[in-house]
């Protein structure tokens, strides 16, 4: 499942290989590019690198509190900004999702009473949709909403557009009210990283064209674009009649010389040979498509106990359920407004306890896993965890992205597992840098609904769960999933390709 080689013991070999040159020109933090990113190789001919985020809780395990920090840090950012209006009561010192949930109810109420709603914020999935809620959590009276790449039949999307570079192309934006894309307010988009901003320009046209406001902001960790991508932001501003902002922890200046590929192309060649052929990911041995050609392997049946007693090794899994209400959605997928924070939060100590009350060790090593796009709920449990127990809890979520594994140092993603995807078992999915032995429970958070192309009426999470009990004791939770009343298509307009 790893990749063991000798290289250099610099830690920014990698850096040095693939010819990648950075200048900061602004951080906020002041901690480094470092301290936000690492550095890793993808499996995907369309992009040769991955800037590997230390604080999203994606790829790494992070302290889930880390998480919403980069967000409520992005969304003072924001607040900050000459002009933008002010969201509601309590906006500006909203420090946590409690105390912005509560901002957002007054800012909400006064919005009844004929005040001025706070923004729309779009988190881009799947890496940036748990981003995207903790920067709206500190925009007091703002509505979420994250795109999506899940196919729900009866629920077609308001708009659609797709990203050329990605592994997988296709974005929707599916609120169960269309009318939150056509109000005025400012628009908030989130994103990890800006590398050509191309994305977030094709999104502004997009939304520009389906609804025209006066205002956008971009809010992204790191801001990597070049001096020839920032002068385009302004034109399309001047273009438009609009004000577009940019706001990030940290910008740079990421030189990539153009024959990154091959420079990439070599590294993993050079280090491929110790790679466990039999463990490879599948995305290698298909890299025309995450699709598995294998349905009879890739589709068990939907877990259960007698299920989980049948595979011969690994650790003991108990299956949880959580007193979740029927009209909560479990995140932003279909829209997130300031009363869904108020229920999160009123839900979110019980569910912890029945978490933790499954836990083998409750004062050990916790990983709480999120799954692809639902990444919030899962933070905000992991969050609650650690604030009420003794445990050390780190926080991340299974991925699409498929990445190189190498066991060295310097470089970010040390150890892979793929399986089928819960919500679709045609297809792969991904965890990294979970191991036997790094942690004494596992906490799996999946929701029960699934992908259109789906053969299940539910979502299957049986094969990551034979991949996480490797590594320690699992307590699954599955979470109902939303499903808005079904309505006709509303409108049909796509992005062209993209890279961002």
């Amino acid at each position: 499942m790893t990749t063991t080689t000798p290289v250099p013991a610099d830690p920014g070999w990698l850096w040095a290989e693939l010819g990648l040159a950075v200048e900061v020109s602004a951080d906020v933090r002041g901690e480094g590019l470092d301290a936000l990113v690492g550095l890793a190789l993808r499996r995907n001919p369309r992009r040769a690198h991955l800037l590997v985020s230390r604080v999203l809780g994606k790829h790494l395990p992070v302290a889930p509190g880390a998480g919403l920090a980069a967000g409520a840090d992005l969304a003072a950012l924001v607040r900050a900004l000459p002009g933008f209006p002010e969201d509601g009561p309590g906006a500006a010192h909203a420090h946590d999702a409690g105390e912005a949930a509560a901002a957002g109810e007054a800012a909400a109420a006064g919005h009844r009473d004929g005040a001025r709603p706070g923004p729309l914020v779009i988190g881009y999935c799947e890496t940036a949709t748990a981003l995207g809620h903790a920067v709206a959590d500190g925009l007091a009276g703002s509505h979420y909403l994250h795109t999506t790449r899940r196919d729900l039949p009866g629920v077609p999307p308001v708009l659609e557009f797709t990203e050329s570079h990605s592994h997988a192309s296709h974005h929707w934006l599916v609120p169960e009210d269309p009318a939150i894309l056509r109000g005025g307010e400012p628009i908030v988009l989130v994103d990890d990283e800006l590398s050509t901003g191309r994305t977030a320009l094709g999104t502004i046209r997009i939304l520009h064209a389906h609804a025209p406001r006066g205002r956008y902001v971009v809010a992204t960790l790191v801001d990597a674009r070049p001096a020839a991508a920032r002068t385009a932001f302004a034109d399309l501003a001047a273009e438009l009649g609009v004000r577009i902002d940019v706001v990030a922890l940290i910008a740079a200046t990421v030189t990539v010389p153009p024959e990154i590929a091959d420079r990439a192309a070599s590294i993993r060649a050079r280090l491929a040979g110790a790679e466990p052929p039999d463990r490879a990911p599948a995305s290698d041995r298909a890299p025309a498509s995450d699709q598995i050609p294998t349905p009879a392997k890739a589709r068990p049946s939907v877990p259960s106990v007698p299920f989980v007693q049948a595979v011969q090794a690994g650790h003991p899994v108990r299956w949880l359920t959580a007193d979740w209400p029927a009209d909560l959605p479990e995140g932003g997928r279909y829209g997130w407004s300031p009363t869904h924070r108020r229920r999160l939060d009123d839900a979110l100590a019980p569910v912890a306890a029945a978490v933790r009350a499954a836990l083998t060790r409750p004062d050990g090593r916790t990983l709480v896993l999120g799954t692809e796009e639902l990444m919030y709920t899962p933070m905000r449990i992991a969050d609650t965890l650690a604030a009420t127990g003794s445990g050390d809890v780190r926080y991340q979520s299974t991925t699409r992205s498929p990445v190189h594994p190498v066991d060295v140092e310097g470089y970010a993603i040390r150890a892979a597992h793929t399986f089928p995807a819960p919500d679709d078992p045609g297809r792969v999915s991904h965890v990294y840098n979970v191991r036997p032995g790094a942690y004494d429970d596992i906490v799996l958070i999946v929701d029960s609904g699934v992908d259109a192309a789906s053969p299940a009426p539910v979502a299957d999470p049986a094969g990551l769960v034979a991949e996480l009990r490797r590594c320690a004791p699992v307590a699954v939770l599955t979470l109902p999933a939303y499903r808005p009343a079904p309505r006709s298509i509303e409108v049909g307009l796509a992005l062209p390709e993209q890279a961002r």
